[in-house]
């Protein structure tokens, strides 16, 4: 079995095994902070819808419209857009969620975090009487996380520029993508490395588009493809890694899981790569 097989395999395995994950918890939640929880469990569909549609794309796609039936091709540019989505979402769940040592400061983040989702859209126009009802009634939701953000040793800690972000949606304050990464067990240069060649499809650089037409047989496509599924595989075995740590029960049943030394391996592999 070739390399490329063997990666599908293990794509399929790990995807499987997120889907057990969420089957195996079958709605329990950490009792100590439900809502945080649920949350956590939002970013971790979003990171495994996003790791689904790759595997969809990683296969190849023929296109049929009427009587019109295109070449099979590998979409590697939006794999790699995906990839930085699921990158990204993971980043997150991990600052919020994991990578603070004190329950303070896990606290702050997600309050941080969730404060910059309600300001993301405070300044809409209502539309009607049941958007207006939304937004009056997200605008207590602001006033009170404000309000617990201002309270907290974290906030009273930090200068009059980073509380000021803060309050006005910065949620990462003064961390990059790679500061969050170098903090999820990533290497520095690998990920700056890695985002930026992701990004590049994301905002249709020059060299993205050069790549995209410089592979046109199927055999190139597949090799710009494998790169990103490489990455997307570490993401995803990342993300359930934490996931598992996180919830108290999947925690103490994570022997067994089947495929959870396959977990292990990738989350190992992506914190060993470097540049």
């Amino acid at each position: 079995m070739g390399m490329e097989e063997n990666r599908k395999m293990d794509l399929d395995i790990l995807i499987n095994s997120a889907v057990e994950i969420g089957n195996r918890l079958g709605g329990q939640k950490n009792p100590v902070d439900q809502e945080s929880l649920y949350y956590a469990e939002g970013l971790g569909q979003k990171i495994i819808s996003h790791i689904i549609s790759v595997r969809h794309l990683y296969h190849g796609q023929q296109l049929t419209i009427g009587a019109n039936r295109y070449p099979t091709q590998i979409d590697f540019a939006s794999i790699a857009i995906l990839v930085r989505a699921a990158m990204e979402t993971y980043l997150t769940l991990n600052h919020v969620f994991i990578s603070a040592t004190e329950n303070e400061e896990r606290r702050f983040r997600f309050l941080c975090w969730h404060l910059a989702g309600f300001l993301d859209r405070k300044d809409f126009e209502p539309k009607n009487k049941a958007q207006l009802d939304l937004i009056n009634s997200e605008r207590e939701s602001i006033d009170r996380l404000t309000h617990e953000i201002q309270s907290s040793p974290c906030f009273i800690a930090l200068n009059k520029k980073q509380q000021g972000a803060i309050l006005k949606g910065s949620w990462r304050i003064d961390s990059s993508w790679g500061t969050l990464a170098v903090n999820a067990g990533f290497d520095e240069g690998f990920f700056k490395q890695q985002y930026k060649f992701l990004c590049g499809y994301a905002h249709s650089s020059r060299l993205s588009v050069i790549q995209i037409q410089q592979s046109r047989s199927l055999e190139k496509q597949q090799e710009m493809a494998d790169a990103s599924v490489g990455v997307a595989m570490v993401v995803l075995a990342k993300f359930m890694f934490d996931y598992i740590q996180l919830i108290p029960a999947l925690k103490e049943a994570q022997n067994e899981l089947e495929a959870f030394a396959i977990i292990y391996v990738w989350k190992t592999i992506g914190e060993r790569l470097e540049k």
